[in-house]
């Protein structure tokens, strides 16, 4: 039987350890051998912490995402006043001047540098003053500006929830990913399959079906592997 490419992705490997660890509760022979269903305990415990790594992962690129899509809509905003700013009508540009001056007090801050927390509260603040009601002829007036601040309204909301998912996966992530990787593929390349080579050599017949099913995962894990590396490297 061959062992686990070194080059495995979390997520094939997370796959992985979770068909092994279903061939094995399918397979009462093989739940029988007290090796294997310690082999397999600790396997599960890793299946488990790599699953929310990666998920926790997943939910960083999305905040990061959401984060990139408030800054978008926030430079919208800009460039949609600093048109008016610029236009030869000066009942557009009247109206444009008290909204810019709420914008250019944010944008001059760098607001779309802060931190997550800091830009969140920022925005807060900056559509607060936007809301005022005396504001409200000015933005009317304008085309295309109460758009561009409903944008940033739900960019706002979007990277608060994205925010929420990404701090609850954090709690109890852990190690990374990549570390939980590296203990599955040890335990499965110099524990797991070992034995159970050794128990095939043996004739151990209740071995027997769990190790052909391992073997054909890892077969099939390990060609999308090779495939990948060589067209990568062509």
């Amino acid at each position: 039987m061959n062992k686990v490419k070194n080059v495995i992705r979390n997520t094939e490997i997370d796959t992985l350890s979770d068909a092994i660890i279903r061939f094995f509760k399918a397979d009462k022979e093989a739940q029988n051998d007290a090796f294997l269903s310690s082999a397999i305990g600790e396997l599960e415990l890793l299946s488990a912490k790599i699953t929310t790594a990666i998920l926790q992962d997943k939910r960083l690129s999305t905040l990061q995402t959401a984060d990139g899509e408030r800054n978008k809509a926030i430079k919208t905003l800009g460039t949609v006043l600093n048109g008016y700013a610029a236009l030869p009508i000066e009942s557009r540009k009247a109206q444009a001047v008290p909204l810019k001056a709420i914008f250019d007090k944010y944008a001059k801050g760098r607001i779309t540098r802060e931190s997550y927390a800091a830009k969140s509260s920022l925005i807060e603040s900056m559509l607060e003053e936007f809301a005022a009601a005396q504001l409200a002829e000015n933005i009317k007036g304008l085309e295309g500006v109460a758009e561009s601040i409903a944008l940033i309204r739900t960019a706002q909301d979007n990277f608060t929830k994205a925010n929420i998912d990404f701090l609850d996966a954090t709690v109890n992530k852990g190690a990374s990913a990549t570390s939980f990787n590296r203990q599955i593929a040890l335990l499965i390349n110099e524990k797991l399959i070992p034995y159970l080579n050794a128990m095939l050599i043996s004739d151990n017949a209740k071995c027997a079906d769990f190790a052909k099913n391992i073997e054909e995962e890892i077969r099939r894990i390990n060609e999308a592997i090779a495939k990948r590396c060589a067209f990568r490297n062509r």
